[in-house]
């Protein structure tokens, strides 16, 4: 444990976790000013528009977002590192075509054909609003990769976090002064426009400096796809385990009980941020030791990151535990509806944290099909137990449906890691040999 503590990982990974979780509070102060004041329905709506968002931006993203991360790394290790000014390039004209395409295909589906979801006023509002912010959106989404891959993990952090989160913070504190939450979700689509804008400049800045070789070739498009489209279905899988029971209950209660089970979900975020900073850290690193060939260090990088993780995490785990009724009580006397599905969730982030790096690691090392291939089986059963689940039990269902489909698809994956590189991901791997 002390060896963990005094590593460089360590001393990284607290200063990005530091600026998640000043995110995480800006992001909490946020939430808190606009469930106290706006109607538990407007909140509903802002989570139902946040979960499309993220959704319909995986589509769009195609998985460059992670892929970028792996280019990286491969780039430097076969020194030809320029080669990522054309990457950027050509992911930003790859991610308009497909933001095109998703506009035209909506309009289509909602205009033409008039698919009678999309005729509800309230859902077709939202999703008008999803286009409108879907481009800037997803170029944040790219942009804060590309920060990290370029070695500006801090800017990419703080952007990500304290940008992001701070101005919904400011959004609702606006609101809360003028006293009309109705911006609310036009006020939540500016945000993005402002910080596609800023990270962009910060990216064009950052390529200027980079030395192109004049007898490098370009990366071509569909070495581009060919890498990032196995990601992208893993992340639209992974979001639609985490979307489809938001889906399933609106459909059989409403949009409070969306409103109580989001609150809940947003807790949740607090253990797994853990690890999401312990792996924007070493993503980059995976790669290029990976590509490198040098599997020794790479087995003691995921040795410390996993260990790190599980020190870290525990704590969290406990305090979530003892403190879910006043916790979720912050939010408003309501939400403690959503103490039980609250509870489930721990249970299965817990989990989530103790297999570690798996889906970074299969990623990063260029087996994002077998990923996407664990995700798919586990995306089944998560559709199954919610469709069984929720209509009787709710928030719980939606919760248990959630936990058993993250706990599948983690334990499969250390497993597989474990065969194919000996690489122990999880908590106890070294116990098990």
């Amino acid at each position: 444990m002390l060896k963990s503590l005094k590593s460089a990982l360590f001393k990284k990974s607290i200063i990005v976790l530091s600026i998640k979780v000043l995110g995480v509070i800006l992001q909490f102060a946020a939430i808190f000013i606009i469930t106290n004041n706006a109607s538990e329905a407007l909140f509903g709506k802002f989570s139902f528009m946040s979960y499309v968002l993220i959704l319909f931006g995986a589509i769009c993203l195609l998985g460059m977002n992670n892929s970028f991360l792996q280019f990286t790394g491969k780039l430097q290790a076969q020194n030809s590192f320029d080669k990522v000014v054309s990457l950027y390039k050509r992911m930003l004209i790859i991610l308009l075509v497909n933001f095109l395409a998703i506009t035209v295909l909506y309009l289509f589906l909602s205009e033409c054909i008039k698919i009678p979801y999309f005729q509800d006023l309230e859902i077709k509002n939202i999703f008008n609003k999803v286009i409108i912010v879907l481009f800037p959106y997803t170029i944040s989404i790219l942009n804060f990769q590309v920060l990290r891959g370029l070695n500006l993990l801090y800017i990419s952090e703080i952007s990500s976090n304290i940008l992001r989160f701070g101005s919904l913070m400011i959004l609702g504190v606006i609101l809360l002064f003028i006293k009309d939450f109705s911006y609310l979700l036009d006020g939540y689509i500016f945000i993005f426009y402002l910080i596609s804008l800023i990270t962009t400049i910060i990216i064009i800045l950052q390529l200027r400096i980079v030395k192109l070789k004049e007898a490098s070739k370009k990366i071509r498009y569909l070495e581009i796809i060919k890498v990032s489209f196995p990601m992208s279905f893993s992340l639209i899988t992974l979001l639609m385990m985490q979307s489809f029971d938001i889906f399933i209950l609106e459909k059989y209660w409403s949009f409070e009980k969306v409103a109580y089970y989001g609150a809940a979900v947003k807790i949740t975020t607090g253990i797994g941020l853990i690890l999401t900073t312990i792996n924007a850290v070493i993503a980059p690193d995976i790669s290029k030791l990976y590509f490198l060939k040098e599997y020794d260090s790479l087995k003691k990088l995921i040795v410390k990151s996993t260990m790190l993780n599980f020190y870290l995490t525990v704590p969290a785990i406990v305090f979530i535990y003892i403190f879910s009724e006043k916790i979720l009580a912050l939010f408003g006397g309501s939400y403690i509806l959503a103490n039980t599905a609250l509870i489930v969730m721990i249970v299965a982030q817990m989990f989530n944290a103790f297999c570690g790096s798996v889906g970074v690691y299969l990623n990063m090392t260029g087996r994002q099909k077998a990923y996407l291939f664990i995700l798919i089986i586990a995306l089944g059963i998560n559709i199954v137990l919610n469709i069984l689940f929720i209509p009787k039990y709710g928030m719980a269902g939606a919760a248990i449906s959630t936990g058993i489909s993250m706990v599948f698809w983690n334990l499969t994956g250390v497993i597989y890691i474990y065969r194919k590189d000996k690489v122990g991901v999880f908590i106890f791997s070294k116990y098990l040999k």
